[in-house]
């Protein structure tokens, strides 16, 4: 496991399908008492399957958004 409790960068290099996976990843950083400013980096290639992967979980978000009725996250 990895403690991130001093990390306001996070770096994806893989991605996978799961957007509440990401979700928790994310909450990581994201968590009270954090004053700095947090970046999320995802690196991709063009035309890869991470590519399509970023794209369904975008998709997946939106999706969320409109049955919430609520903005979500606009990382993605």
């Amino acid at each position: 496991m990895v403690t991130l409790t001093g990390a306001p960068t996070m770096i994806y290099y893989s991605n996978g399908y799961d957007l509440e996976k990401r979700m928790q990843s994310e909450a990581r950083i994201d968590r009270i008492g954090q004053i700095m400013p947090m970046t999320y980096i995802d690196i991709m290639c063009e035309k890869t399957v991470d590519e399509k992967i970023v794209k369904a979980l975008r998709k997946k978000v939106n999706i969320a958004t409109q049955v919430m009725g609520e903005q979500l996250k606009a990382w993605i």
